[in-house]
């Protein structure tokens, strides 16, 4: 919030001063606050769409359609990609993948040299089933940011999660993500995956149990060393594993998770 605040000083028009502070607002959960904040934009000037985009946004976390104000937003700036982008969040959220899909591809017109685009791609193609476009997707995005860990987790996390290409692409792009993050609980975790995929067993047991204990609060990691364990056989590990998930991450989408494994693995 000091961050945004300090940006938002440098900002010469008012409402594009609000709208960075109602974003801060948002990225740290206050979506009510950040609501009156993308409100207070409009008023000092209707003709932002990025504002009207994002007051869409901030309905659709408080419960509300935020449809109308996305329409709004695209009828005053149709090559905006952050009105695309949130446009795309919208139909994700609403299992319209393929309207999805074509509001990432114009981003990516837009904007061709932003590998988030190109990710965002990826996963509206997964859900299509189009996995091939998927991966080729994540391929660009990790071409475009080399450098960055985030694209190079994801592609290793499309490929372990389908069985794709793990051996040639999969883990490949999930130890240059560790790499490049060592201290990554993500990239980490992407790693320990890649490593059960791929069938090496022991280096995903070590790998996933350093970043339980290194980051004991990252269940995807439980998750996944879970996974290991009934790989391995070692059923009793793996209940444990899944057991604590489920009663630490209360209400949680991980603990769901780990509650449908015991279903199915210890019915």
């Amino acid at each position: 919030m000091i961050a945004a605040l300090n940006l938002s000083a440098t900002q010469p028009e008012a409402s594009e001063q609000m709208l960075t502070i109602g974003r801060a607002l948002g990225l740290v959960q206050e979506w009510e606050l950040s609501l009156a904040a993308f409100d207070k934009a409009i008023e000092l000037d209707e003709e932002n769409a990025g504002a009207w985009a994002w007051l869409g946004e901030a309905k659709q976390q408080i419960g509300q359609s935020g449809s109308v104000e996305l329409d709004r937003a695209l009828t005053l700036d149709h090559t905006s990609v952050i009105v695309r982008a949130l446009r795309g969040l919208y139909w994700s959220r609403l299992g319209k993948y393929e309207q999805m899909r074509a509001e990432y591809a114009l981003a990516a017109e837009f904007e061709p040299t932003n590998p988030a685009w190109q990710a965002s791609l990826g996963d509206a193609y997964f859900k299509l089933g189009d996995l091939t476009s998927a991966l080729t997707a994540y391929q660009k995005a990790t071409e475009l940011a080399p450098t960055e860990a985030t694209y190079w987790r994801l592609l290793a996390n499309f490929c372990a999660e389908n069985g794709i290409q793990v051996e040639d692409i999969g883990l490949p792009a999930a130890q240059n993500a560790a790499q490049l993050a060592p201290g990554d609980p993500y990239a980490l975790d992407a790693l320990g995956w890649s490593y059960l995929s791929s069938g090496r067993y022991a280096n995903a047991e070590q790998t996933l149990s350093n970043v339980i204990a290194n980051y004991p609060n990252y269940f995807s990691a439980y998750i996944h060393l879970a996974m290991t364990h009934l790989a391995q056989g070692n059923r009793a590990a793996a209940f444990n594993q899944l057991t604590y998930v489920r009663d630490i991450d209360t209400g949680g989408a991980y603990a769901a998770l780990a509650n449908e494994m015991l279903k199915q693995y210890f019915p």
